[in-house]
């Protein structure tokens, strides 16, 4: 089976609207929402879309919100899908690189416009979807290279583009990102060793969160440089837990509770009855990076010139509006890449 692509559309049936990559026209922000792995089924896809919605809020009226339905990884693991190399080239060829070229000739833009016209997406990803963008973005530089387009342009252009993800599956994304993470899950137990360098770290991280702004070339611990793997700056976010410790363990079947991103939806009341009050912090840490990310979207597409999105600017902004009480301590944060 091949993968799907479709639109949250609230007036189409079951708000989900097929559509065919290669006829999409950007006329406005684009939310690229890539889930996990086990993603396959339309249902699926639009509730992905749908939390992506929730997030954004009100500014959700003023972008689209793109899912994926994965298509068969292979026929021995039916359950497990991935976009396969043709379908990331067609993401990249139908998606990425029109915004980097003039309508009518088919010329290459300057790097400003391309920069302006590409900062209207945004990648919105749980999991394995993080490896996605990875893939995706190793397609476009590639292309721009056969383009002609050195080293320097080439990382121009892809700081331009953003990602907001939970639990991510790999650091080998060419472009800003926000991490969001549970220590308790999986995949943020890694998050936890990496910051505090030993098994011990939950004792300290118990109902607390920590934010670090990471610098390119390094991840979190200034003695593990890896700057072939980080060129770009990050923000990430981990708390030892996002759920209550009286959860129905029921109430999601997963091999780890924390590593299920639908925790982070509120109900039709309007509430996160289930997260913790980190796990609170670390919704609202999403919400507002994706709606301050629509801003600077929205300013590209109003403006004559380009407005480049700065992680310190969001750092500081997010500094400004997550609670204090439950951080760690400036002793621990000593010791992490500010």
């Amino acid at each position: 089976m091949k993968s799907k692509f479709g639109f949250r559309n609230k007036a189409s049936e079951n708000h989900w609207q097929p559509c065919s990559i290669e006829n999409l026209s950007i006329s406005r922000p684009l939310v690229i929402c890539l889930s996990g792995n086990g993603t396959k089924t339309e249902t699926e896809a639009n509730g992905f879309c749908k939390l992506a919605e929730n997030l954004l809020g009100d500014k959700s009226k003023e972008v689209d919100l793109m899912g994926v339905v994965y298509g068969d990884k292979n026929s021995s693991e039916a359950s497990v899908g991935e976009l396969s190399n043709s379908e990331i080239e067609s993401l990249v060829d139908n998606i990425l690189l029109p915004l980097c070229k003039d309508k009518q000739t088919k010329q290459l833009l300057s790097l400003e416009d391309c920069c302006k016209n590409l900062s209207l997406i945004t990648f919105f990803t749980f999991c394995h979807g993080n490896s996605e963008v990875s893939k995706i973005l190793k397609n476009f530089n590639e292309k721009l290279e056969t383009m002609g387009l050195h080293v320097e342009d080439r990382k121009t252009l892809t700081q331009s583009l953003f990602e907001v993800n939970y639990a991510k599956e790999t650091d080998l994304v060419s472009c800003p990102q926000i991490n969001i993470a549970s220590a308790q899950d999986s995949i943020g137990s890694m998050f936890g060793y990496w910051y505090f360098g030993n098994d011990d770290y939950e004792n300290k991280f118990n109902g607390h969160y920590a934010m670090v702004c990471d610098k390119p070339g390094q991840f979190c611990k200034k003695d593990w440089p890896r700057p072939e793997a980080k060129p770009y700056g990050s923000i990430t976010i981990i708390a030892n837990s996002i759920l209550k410790e009286d959860l129905d363990k029921d109430s999601f079947a997963m091999q780890s509770e924390e590593h299920n991103i639908g925790y982070f939806k509120k109900d039709k009341n309007g509430f996160n009855t289930l997260l913790n009050e980190e796990g609170k912090v670390l919704r609202e840490a999403m919400s507002l990076s994706l709606q301050k990310r629509i801003d600077n979207s929205i300013l590209n597409q109003k403006n004559n010139t380009y407005k480049r999105f700065y992680l310190q600017e969001l750092n500081s902004y997010l500094e400004n509006s997550l609670p204090r009480n439950n951080r760690i301590s400036n002793i621990i944060e000593n010791n992490l890449c500010m």
